[in-house]
């Protein structure tokens, strides 16, 4: 059941998503907002700390650029256009204020409401603090004083009975929703979109009932997909690489969560449990001679590890449709994508160690 419109993300559900404003539950909240269905209420709190999280970002970005740039220098002097545009100086401000703008920019077309800090009780923040309530918790960590103002600029904010969906998987904050009757705490963004569509369309079932219906064919395209993916190995096992790519094995169940829907189509996100082995070949060095003169190992041939991993990767689905006289007919899901895998699949296969993922 929906209890409120309104909307408060905290600042540790932006960092979880990778500051990308534009994922596909971010997309589906903002326009819902535009729509004037959901109202995004933020706090000047999470504006500041996600545009240093952003500028901390963007340093660390900026330095992998110019540690790119060093150790490839002799790509520059190539005539090629491509790999020119590599070497090409980018002022580090405009990347700052670039990145900036992306938020900025959500922030504005979710006509975001910001409640400053000024509406708080002092004491009332004292008091969480010296008496160990949450967000503080048992250790009166200070690094908590942010998330305990933010919440209560949002309860200075509230009418006596209004209430607001609190967007956060910090425990903490957590704790003090369960505390609040005003305050509804819920895990993430898919999942308050997931509770929106429930309660506004009846499309929202039969949705989910095509992913219980057509469970074996989606998990068959899943699996088609990450073994099309690139794999490599980053592990300390040097020059080792990956065979053939990964089998997969086993996967999880499929809860999926409808974070937009309409007449024609909805996009649906779910977080899925996946099993699978890989294979990775490199030099063995157990039987490899070390030259003490050359300060180094010698190897004469190679070997062969299989490992399994059990991971969990984020599916993301649009579904289309027509919606005739109230049912679900000529659906189709075309569109799947899954998050983090664009760049190739890393696993971490030592010669000996235990793995690490």
């Amino acid at each position: 059941m929906l209890e409120t419109r309104k909307v408060f993300i905290d600042t540790q559900s932006f960092v979880k998503a990778g500051l990308h404003f534009d994922g596909p539950a971010f997309e589906s909240f903002r326009k819902y907002c535009e729509a004037n269905e959901l109202f995004h209420v933020s706090t000047s709190v999470v504006d500041r700390e996600v545009k240093s999280k952003i500028a901390l970002s963007v340093k660390d970005a900026i330095s992998a650029i110019q540690t790119f740039r060093r150790k490839a220098r002799l790509l520059s002097s190539l005539a090629d256009n491509k790999i020119k545009r590599l070497f090409e100086e980018i002022p580090d401000e405009d990347i700052y204020k670039k990145a900036k703008d992306v938020f900025d920019c959500f922030m504005s077309a979710c006509s975001t409401e910001i409640v400053g800090a000024d509406g708080i009780d002092p004491e009332e923040l004292l008091f969480l603090y010296f008496d160990r309530k949450p967000p503080f918790g048992d250790g009166k960590k200070k690094a908590e004083f942010p998330d305990a103002i933010s919440i209560l600029s949002l309860k200075s904010y509230l009418q006596d009975d209004e209430k607001i969906y609190v967007v956060s998987d910090d425990g903490d904050l957590k704790a003090f929703c369960a505390d609040d009757p005003n305050f509804i705490s819920v895990e993430s963004l898919d999942k308050l979109l997931d509770i929106y569509t429930t309660h506004t369309s009846v499309r929202h079932e039969q949705v989910k009932q095509y992913f219980i219906v057509n469970e074996n064919q989606i998990k068959q395209k899943i699996t088609e997909f990450l073994e099309d993916c690139d794999v490599y190995n980053s592990s300390t096992w040097e020059d080792a690489e990956v065979d053939g790519g990964l089998t997969i094995i086993n996967l999880g169940d499929i809860e999926p969560s409808v974070l937009y829907i309409d007449d024609e189509e909805s996009q649906v996100t779910f977080d899925i449990d996946v099993e699978f082995k890989v294979t990775v070949t490199g030099p063995d060095f157990n039987n490899g001679i070390y030259d003490r003169e050359d300060g180094r190992m010698y190897t004469f041939d190679s070997t062969s590890r299989t490992s399994t991993i059990s991971t969990t990767y984020t599916v993301e689905v649009f579904l289309h449709y027509e919606f005739v006289d109230g049912e679900l007919v000529n659906a189709k899901d075309d569109d799947l994508y899954i998050a983090g895998t664009s760049g190739g699949i890393e696993v971490a296969v030592e010669e000996n160690e235990t793995d690490w993922y």
